[in-house]
């Protein structure tokens, strides 16, 4: 037993020793210089330039940054060869901190870290201009079931983001499409659903100044699933006017929209309160259009129905309608 106990003496001593001799990491980071002057330069709602000096030569630093308050090592890090870094994708109107820390070539180990250093980023980007007149595009098929083409003036050269989602999400968990060429104002948002509306916001891309402000959102939506996909329903079908004929006959005026492939459609008319049917159907290939009936009595209301002719193996659209209209 005495031989056990002075064995262990005697390891626990050279274990001790062999401890001392070599200082440990913690040590090694306080003996190295942490970098000093922590700052923030060319700040806008979405960018930050992260500054410091240090007092030693070397090519390696590190920089944690986060939120106000985030904890170290739930951050993002970032290593580096320069007193200086860029960063990008923050979020307007947020406080961030950030720290940085200094490769030292003599220990061979970092230094302790330096900060935090807090900061709030800006509403807007003053080096980055806003688009304007942002809206659905001006064709009469920017908008069908499962598409919408959207248009907005002053882009950037380093193109536009557009972020969507159904009416109602928050920015940040949308999708996003990236338009990249500056001489492209114009987006066409596929694969969307039928008969939902959706909210969409454009930011100008302005490459090393990141980020103009979101503008929107526009709110559009979809419109009904065609049962044909081959011949999509004409869609805002009005009337515009009605009046008498010099032979007495009745006219009425009617507009709508339409997919730009379609030049022919039929219009159907019968008493309002009528089940629908196709008795008197006009086939017309010019939009707008007035179409005149005789035996139509003044004072009594119709309905109105209308649906494309898209030729050959596409057939029909569904009839749309109706819109009620009282013979002048």
């Amino acid at each position: 037993m005495k031989k056990i106990t002075l064995l262990l003496a005697v390891s626990l001593l050279i274990f001790g020793c062999s401890s001392d001799d070599s200082p440990n990491e913690e040590n090694q980071q306080n003996s190295c210089a942490l970098p000093v002057n922590l700052s923030v330069q060319n700040l806008t709602n979405t960018t930050a330039s992260f500054n410091w000096d240090v007092s030693i030569s070397s090519s390696l630093y590190q920089v944690e940054y986060g939120t106000f308050g985030f904890s170290q090592g739930s951050g993002i890090t970032l290593t580096v060869p320069d007193t200086y870094t860029s960063v990008q994708n923050l979020q307007p109107q947020t406080q961030y901190s950030f720290y940085t820390r200094v490769f030292c070539n003599e220990s061979q180990t970092y230094s302790n870290w330096a900060g935090p250093f807090s900061f709030v980023t800006l509403d807007s980007n003053p080096f980055c201009e806003d688009p304007t007149n942002f809206t659905e595009d001006v064709y009469p098929d920017s908008i069908t079931h499962n598409k919408i083409d959207l248009y907005w003036s002053s882009p950037s050269s380093g193109g536009s983001e557009i972020q969507y989602g159904v009416q109602g999400f928050n920015l940040g968990s949308g999708t996003t499409q990236i338009e990249p060429d500056f001489y492209d104002q114009s987006a066409s948002i596929n694969n969307l659903n039928s008969e939902t509306t959706y909210d969409f916001y454009v930011r100008n891309v302005c490459e090393d100044s990141g980020f103009s402000s979101w503008v929107g959102p526009v709110s559009i939506t979809t419109l009904n699933e065609p049962s044909n996909p081959n011949c999509i329903d004409p869609f805002n079908f009005t009337s515009t006017s009605s009046g008498t004929n010099n032979d007495g006959s009745k006219y009425f005026d009617f507009t709508w929209d339409y997919e730009s492939s379609q030049n022919s459609w039929e219009i159907a008319i019968v008493e309002a309160g009528t089940a629908f049917n196709t008795s008197s159907v006009t086939a017309t290939s010019f939009s707008p259009v007035r179409v005149s009936y005789g035996g139509v009595t003044s004072g009594q209301a119709y309905d109105f129905y209308i649906r494309s002719n898209c030729g050959g193996t596409n057939g029909f659209s569904d009839w749309v309608g109706p819109i009620t209209v009282t013979a002048q």
